[in-house]
């Protein structure tokens, strides 16, 4: 168990967290009609407000259904639901019982891509979402990356060039636009990216085996835009990005009226 911080755990001069005792319970009673539901809001409460931390375990069920006046499975119950959110982990054996989640972007990051794609993203939405989204990674990667982040910027434009499979030549694309994201240095962005990652990736294999000449002028742009970035020129990156993102825009319109057509 990690040891309580004083100066994190101390809220109106009653210590809280893991050390909050019997005495001095965090949680309140509930009314039992909602009882579930308020359990769950209350832990969630808790973490999100920092009362407890990422790692820091909490009170057994059995302390948790006395704080809260309910039974040992409404608590379970709850925790249950916490941990599909990715809140809480319940560990089993001597050390076991529920604790605080790390946090895990990628878990977010795989549900989201799972819903967008069971809502049937068209590649035409995705590309209104990359433009709100990579506009602006543009321009923060311009004052921002690092000389470690270049490097990875130029890796991905140089990609895997030989042989000119459509699959490599796709990849390579999306490690560009990745390193890019990574560049602006905004975790808030780059977990929306990589919430699509798996929907660009599907549309960037789709266009590039339909539409072959995709892959020289994205590379061509890729170009620009690094030569935009290395010399600090946000406004001249942030075009930029508009016309690369116009123009797969401009494809995934040209691919669906062909699949119509056909």
């Amino acid at each position: 168990m990690r040891a309580p911080d004083p100066e994190h755990n101390l809220r109106g001069g009653m210590m809280i967290g893991p050390m909050a005792t019997a005495s001095e319970p965090l949680f309140a009673p509930i009314r039992p009609t909602r009882a579930s539901s308020d359990v769950i809001a209350q832990i969630r409460r808790a973490i999100l407000s920092g009362q407890y931390r990422p790692g820091d375990r909490l009170p057994t069920e059995r302390e948790m259904a006395q704080q809260f006046g309910v039974s040992r499975v409404t608590v379970r119950d709850a925790l249950r639901a916490l941990e599909a959110n990715g809140l809480v982990r319940v560990k089993v054996g001597g050390q076991g019982g529920p604790y605080v989640s790390e946090p895990d972007i990628a878990q977010l990051s795989d549900s989201f891509s799972t819903h967008l794609q069971l809502r049937g993203t068209t590649f035409q939405e995705l590309a209104e979402a990359r433009m709100a989204l990579e506009i602006t990674c543009a321009q923060l990667a311009a004052s921002r990356a690092t000389a470690e982040d270049l490097e990875a910027l130029k890796a991905a434009i140089q990609g895997p060039m030989q042989p000119p499979v459509a699959a490599d030549t796709a990849l390579s694309s999306l490690d560009f636009h990745t390193a890019l994201v990574i560049a602006a240095h905004n975790q808030a962005l780059l977990a929306m990216f990589r919430a699509t990652r798996a929907l660009i990736q599907q549309a960037f294999d789709t266009l590039h085996a339909q539409q072959p000449d995709m892959a020289a002028g994205a590379r061509r742009m890729h170009g620009e835009l690094y030569d935009a970035i290395a010399a600090k020129d946000a406004e001249m990156a942030a075009q930029l990005m508009r016309a690369h993102l116009e123009a797969f825009a401009a494809r995934a319109e040209r691919y669906y009226a062909t699949k119509t057509q056909g």
